[in-house]
């Protein structure tokens, strides 16, 4: 399947400051050809906006050999036998107290694989969720 990148004016800043927000995110798969003009991308499903994208927010997606291969992703480790991925940083946060949600970035991955998690899902990094919390005076 052919990849494209995908401009970040339809989905949600994943920055505090709009100005260092990436312009374009991605790679994403293109799921399915609709027309000439218009594409469905898979998209992470945490993301919620419409997959289906005009052929000119699009950019092909081009892997150089000169810098290796783009946005090689680290496997999970395996602890218990579940797979555990490692968190980066806490980017953002929205709602408070029991309805707080935090936006991780995932090490090794690129933005565009950000996920919202609930203070629970920190049972493995609570010193991250600790010093986020302190951080911003939740």
């Amino acid at each position: 399947m052919d990849k494209r990148n995908e401009p970040t004016k339809k989905s949600r800043p994943i920055c505090a400051f709009i100005a260092l927000s990436p312009k374009r995110e991605g790679p994403f798969t293109i799921e399915q050809v609709l027309s000439p003009l218009n594409y469905r991308l898979k998209l992470p499903k945490a993301w919620r906006i419409h997959p289906v994208f005009h052929a000119s927010l699009l950019t092909p997606f081009a892997e150089t050999d000169s810098h290796g291969p783009s946005f090689t992703q680290p496997p999970p480790d395996l602890i218990d036998g579940h797979e555990e991925f490692e968190i980066e940083a806490i980017v953002s946060h929205s709602g408070n107290g029991k309805r707080c949600k935090y936006l991780i970035k995932w090490k090794g991955y690129p933005s565009s694989a950000n996920e919202w998690l609930k203070e629970p899902d920190f049972e493995n990094a609570p010193e991250i969720l600790n010093n986020y919390k302190t951080l911003h005076f939740l």
